[in-house]
């Protein structure tokens, strides 16, 4: 009964009011003992575009298929939430800012090459995310804030092309933490090259 209370029914995914919870213990912890922590959020990329060709069962294998990846891309102490209808967000405690782009950028490759495989009677379809991450560090005094910050890492991500993943960067001295988080976003690219988006 309490799996089935936590759990979201069609990714087996924790439901969006048991990941806030987790959340905001790992919060409060987090604070506490000083350590760092970090928030992701996926988005599948066009995803209206597959259902609208192919129907919602596909779209909801599609969904099943992406959370089967975040599932088997993850630590034991990370967990993943479905956010939204195709939208996910992730908590990695302990864990660096660069520790979690690095992460993010494994999941969102392993989504492209295996996600779209793994939807029966679509042959060739292509699945891609876009992620945005962030971390406590950027002065985050709740959990809603630290999951707001990474959702505006994911919407630059989907502004500059979707498939990537886009990362909170603070390279503005002099500005406080929420200037800076507005003014600049940075992009994972593999082999750890970044290029900076405004």
């Amino acid at each position: 009964m309490e799996r089935l209370a936590s759990r979201d029914p069609l990714t087996g995914s924790l439901n969006r009011r048991a990941f806030y919870a987790a959340f905001e213990q790992a919060f409060g912890e987090s604070r506490e003992q000083g350590h760092e922590l970090c928030c992701l959020m996926v988005d599948i990329d066009h995803f209206k575009r597959v259902n609208d060709q192919y129907g919602h069962a596909i779209g909801d294998q599609a969904i099943q298929a992406v959370a089967h990846c975040l599932h088997a891309g993850l630590r034991l102490a990370d967990m993943v939430g479905r956010y939204g209808g195709e939208e996910f967000s992730l908590m990695f405690p302990c864990t660096t800012l660069a520790e979690a782009s690095e992460l993010a950028e494994r999941l969102r490759i392993r989504i492209g090459t295996e996600a779209g495989s793994r939807v029966r009677m679509a042959d060739g379809l292509g699945l891609t995310v876009s992620i945005g991450v962030s971390a406590i560090s950027f002065g985050a005094q709740t959990p809603l804030e630290l999951i707001d910050q990474a959702d505006k890492a994911l919407y630059a991500a989907k502004e500059g092309g979707r498939n990537c993943v886009m990362v909170m960067d603070v390279l503005m001295p002099g500005l406080n933490p929420t200037e800076q988080l507005e003014l600049q976003v940075r992009r994972v690219t593999p082999r750890s090259s970044s290029s900076t988006v405004r």
